[in-house]
């Protein structure tokens, strides 16, 4: 982000595919200027909803690591 803030998401390839596609879409002119990420089963503490919103025009990069599923 253009402040230095970093935040990091653990999202499905399904949901990065999503994100990827706003992005694109709104670098090309169409879409919302922000960008809600839902915060996980695993992260919502007390409230039935909880959700982080990415401003399109404070990303500076944002990376995607693919991680595996080990078979145990």
């Amino acid at each position: 982000m253009l402040t230095g803030l970093e935040k990091e998401f653990d999202l499905s390839m399904a949901k990065v595919n999503i994100f990827t596609l706003w992005y694109e879409n709104k670098q090309a002119g169409t879409g919302t200027a922000s960008y809600a990420i839902d915060k996980q089963e695993d992260n919502k503490g007390p409230f039935t909803n909880r959700k982080n919103y990415v401003i399109f025009d404070k990303i500076l990069t944002f990376e995607v690591n693919e991680y595996g599923v080990t078979k145990k």
